[in-house]
């Protein structure tokens, strides 16, 4: 009997979960099929995006099934899939199958989000992006076992990744423009959702996932030198949500004080064989409360691009959005909601409390900067190639 040792190995479905090739001798909803007596062992797995049956087992012999690592067992006539292994999807509650032929079957493995940094539901060749790298601190740090000799590397995660991105440069992943390049990954850099309490970013790189609100109250202070790498694409729950992006709302500030030493940079996460491009990513929004022009007896509106929310304007000309110097902000203007491309940098009723010198933006597919009312000034600007 075959006895493979497969050790921190990725496997992804599709939520849809139609893994049969019109070529496939059996038509098993089944995401790993364990086939005709198999041996082994299967440890730090990750078997993800499961939409029926994560591992359906087939055609058993008179080999041992467990979920425990023993000396009692003598290779190659035992199965182990270790109950550490993850399992995780929208199928069934046990995640195992079995035919008729076996008398015992697998009910054991971490039910739980594996925690990969960018993993769509439906993972196939048309996905705009992914990382399938973990997130430090997550579900794949816990549990590890243990590699069974030298010859495996010792590791202290599961899956096929952990901060090593070793797709990058060769992959078919790297060539289409759907996985970033091998960016450093670490529990605090990682960064998406809301912001509602003061922090700061850098100077270690920074890695936008997603869109990034920071709201009333709230200050994002970006360190000299620091680089923010915004990935292609992020995604929800239920599906697509749009091109990262910066968005400073109203009563929030952010304090992006570079030098021409040390400017900060905002830049897109593909490799750089893939620059420079335009769309990327989203882009830079700051919304103040200064007068801006509405048409009516409104005072406010809501910002171009964004799906909800997104307020600016309003009556205080002396309104303090932060500071922005040697900022530079590249390879943007994806589509970010409501149809619209997002410009480079979007100042929305900003202020005139608000310091802007020495910004730049490069390679965007709608304006460079683009401004909304406000009595901001701003001097010392560089639009390029939009």
């Amino acid at each position: 009997r075959s006895f493979p040792q497969v050790y921190n190995a990725l496997f992804v479905g599709t939520i849809a979960n139609n893994p049969n090739s019109v070529s496939s001798d059996d038509q098993y909803p089944a995401l790993l099929r364990l086939r005709e007596g198999t041996g082994g062992e299967f440890g730090n797995i990750i078997v993800t995006n499961v939409g029926d049956y994560g591992v359906y087992q087939d055609k058993c012999g008179g080999e041992t099934r467990t979920h425990t690592l023993s000396n009692a067992l003598t290779a190659p006539d035992y199965l182990w899939w270790s109950g550490n292994n993850i399992i995780h999807g929208t199928g069934h509650t046990d995640y195992y199958q079995k035919s008729g032929e076996c008398s015992t079957v697998f009910n054991t493995a971490k039910q739980v989000d594996p925690n990969l940094i960018m993993m769509p539901l439906s993972s196939d060749e048309d996905i705009p992006f992914i990382d399938p790298r973990p997130v430090p601190g997550g579900a794949a740090f816990d549990n590890v076992d243990t590699v069974p000799d030298v010859w495996f590397e010792s590791v202290n995660y599961k899956g096929a990744f952990s901060d090593d991105l070793w797709l990058s440069g060769w992959s078919w992943l790297d060539d289409a423009g759907k996985i970033p390049k091998s960016i450093p990954v670490t529990v605090d850099n990682i960064k998406t959702g809301t912001i509602t309490h003061s922090q700061t970013w850098g100077p270690d790189p920074v890695l936008l996932t997603g869109q990034v609100f920071v709201a009333s109250g709230a200050t994002l202070t970006i360190e000299a030198g620091t680089t923010i790498y915004a990935y292609k694409q992020s995604y929800g729950a239920t599906g697509l949500a749009g091109a990262p992006a910066l968005i400073i709302e109203q009563g929030a500030k952010i304090e992006a004080a570079g030098t021409v030493d040390a400017p900060i940079t905002f830049t897109s996460a593909l490799p750089d064989s893939k620059l420079p491009a335009r769309g990327l990513w989203g882009g830079l929004i700051i919304l103040g409360k200064a007068t801006i022009n509405t048409g009516s007896t409104a005072t406010t509106k809501n910002i171009e691009g964004l799906s909800t929310g997104g307020t600016y304007g309003g009556a205080d000309d002396a309104d303090n959005s932060g500071t922005l110097q040697y900022v530079r902000v590249w390879y943007g203007g994806s589509v970010i909601g409501a149809n619209n491309e997002i410009n480079g940098i979007t100042f929305g009723g900003v202020g005139s409390g608000t310091t802007v010198d020495h910004i730049e933006v490069a390679f965007n597919v709608d304006d460079g900067v683009e401004f909304f009312g406000g009595t901001v000034n701003v001097k010392y600007l560089s639009v390029l190639f939009v």
